[in-house]
């Protein structure tokens, strides 16, 4: 009591106020958690992707170590103006394909991908599935040779020719365009991740 005989209450409303203000500090915290953990979670994912593509890597140079010793090397791919299933080979490029970009219609879609009969894929140790497909680089429909009155229908890389020579160097033997190969890769990794990659040969 006061002295002069009135007595002091402490007014309900005072309490209430704490009490909202101390609800609303909770809730700022709250949201400051969920938003750490979802930092976090993203992180998590972001380093868990790289991870994954670095591991694809060595599958993807497979691939084209692979292409290349049956174009040039072993030569399993005999006769490049035709199809040969059993290598991943095709003459041509697919349907809706360009020289310079796409991914062909056989490696696209969710795994197991429908690959021909024949076609190879390779699993390794890390659960890494590589298929591939090589493409010599001519129009859609167009096989043989691409040195025929067809050559305009064909990508080719034409050898450079040294300026240097004598005045007695007979004149150089002709050197024919090399046609180019272009492999598009796919590897499906743990997670149901997929990497893409393409490599030019000649």
């Amino acid at each position: 009591m006061r002295p002069g005989g009135r007595t002091i209450r402490v007014a309900g409303r005072e309490r209430g106020v704490v009490l909202f203000v101390a609800l609303v500090a909770m809730v700022v915290l709250s949201l400051a958690g969920v938003a750490l953990i979802r930092t976090l979670d993203t992180s998590t994912s972001v380093a868990g992707n790289l991870a994954f593509r670095q591991a694809s890597i060595a599958p993807i140079n497979n691939a084209v170590e692979r292409s290349a010793d049956a174009l040039f090397y072993a030569k399993t791919i005999a006769d490049r103006f035709n199809h040969d299933a059993n290598n991943n080979y095709y003459a041509n490029l697919q349907v809706g394909e360009s020289p310079t970009s796409g991914i062909p219609a056989l490696l696209q879609g969710n795994a197991p991908l429908v690959l021909p009969a024949g076609f190879q894929t390779v699993t390794d140790a890390a659960g890494n599935t590589v298929s591939w497909v090589i493409e010599r680089v001519c129009e859609n429909g167009y096989v043989g040779d691409p040195l025929d009155p067809g050559i305009d229908r064909c990508d080719l890389l034409f050898p450079k020719v040294s300026p240097a020579g004598t005045t007695m160097e007979p004149a150089g033997l002709p050197v024919n365009p090399v046609p180019l190969y272009r492999v598009s890769i796919r590897v499906d990794g743990p997670a149901n991740t997929v990497t893409f990659a393409q490599a030019m040969l000649r």
